[in-house]
């Protein structure tokens, strides 16, 4: 049987490991969001093809703070956001909102069903809140099910930041003559093949840090804008939303860091560094329960541990532990 302090010191340690030192519980929200058209997160797998990433909620959530609070009442936010993004000495926004990955979920009655990315099924039932009940056994990774041809202007960003630079009388990187062209030399608009998972239109994501109200407010901004890339064609459309607060009968067994999985796996489901990582299988701070995490697999990616996420360092983008 788990002794109380025993849970409140697995609790300060995960806490602790996750940058947030707390001696309460959090308000945490499971988030549901429905598209139009599912969002578009990729990078590069191979020359000329694009695969569907992961993305945090926290960094679209994170905008759309930073665009209420700064930028909502300026004539044209956009020459300030391209400012801030683009010669700002810091590019860390103070937002202490975190989230794990917006995940395809499927809605069945009262329960909602999550697809981590390491391939299980977590459950969670709703009532007048959400509460996390089990994860279904691993199964395979689930292959690519559909696959198109888009057409990605590279050369829209580049004339972005040439209008920025003249209109400022600033130097980004070096001067340009002319604007470049697309239709050939390095900035040609290149036709991607694009593979894609899912072609889920609910996608779910843990959410803490941030008020209930604070948080519709944010999401209302995101039903304007839209989430990932290439909004401008559709992608990322937001239908609806819905927020439960998420009420954790396990104590600590869901936050927006990790999951554990039938009580003998944790899976984390954001980007960790891997000094973090580290840390968690070392098990170096203070004596908890689990004394032994086993690392089962791991994805490894370039990226950020919070918004924004076009940063670029090593991070663990997923991995799977056997805990004891």
């Amino acid at each position: 049987m788990r002794t109380r302090s025993q849970v409140i010191l697995k609790t300060l340690k995960l806490e602790k490991l996750s940058g947030k030192m707390h001696m309460v519980a959090k308000t945490m929200y499971l988030v549901t969001l429905k598209f139009r058209v599912y969002p578009l997160s990729l990078s590069l797998s191979n020359p000329n093809e694009l695969s569907q990433e992961l993305t945090p909620l926290d960094g679209a959530l994170a905008f759309a703070e930073y665009y209420q609070d700064k930028l909502s009442k300026m004539p044209d936010w956009r020459v300030q956001y391209l400012e801030d993004t683009l010669i700002s000495d810091r590019l860390e926004w103070k937002s202490k909102i975190r989230s794990s990955y917006l995940l395809p979920a499927v809605s069945k009655g009262k329960t909602i069903e999550i697809l981590t990315p390491m391939g299980f099924r977590a459950v969670f039932k709703i009532d007048s809140k959400a509460h996390y009940e089990f994860s279904q056994e691993k199964r395979a990774r689930h292959s690519e099910s559909s696959q198109i041809f888009l057409r990605l202007g590279r050369r829209d960003d580049i004339i972005k930041a040439e209008i920025l630079r003249r209109s400022l009388n600033i130097e980004l990187t070096r001067k340009t003559k002319a604007l470049p062209s697309s239709a050939s030399g390095p900035y040609k608009a290149i036709d991607y093949i694009v593979k894609f998972n899912t072609p889920n239109l609910m996608w779910a994501s843990i959410v803490e840090g941030i008020s209930k109200e604070k948080l519709e407010e944010v999401l209302a901004v995101l039903k304007i804008f839209g989430i990932g890339k290439k909004r401008n064609m559709g992608w990322g459309d937001i239908l609806n939303y819905c927020i439960h607060p998420l009420k954790d009968k396990k104590m600590n067994s869901v936050t927006s860091g990790y999951i554990v999985h039938n009580e003998n796996l944790l899976e984390t489901w954001r980007p960790w560094s891997p000094e973090r990582l580290t840390q968690l299988i070392q098990n170096k701070e203070v004596e908890v329960e689990y004394k032994k995490f086993s690392l089962l697999d791991s994805k490894i990616g370039y990226g950020a541990e919070r918004p924004p996420y076009w940063r670029k360092s090593l991070v663990i983008k997923s991995a799977l532990f056997q805990i004891s």
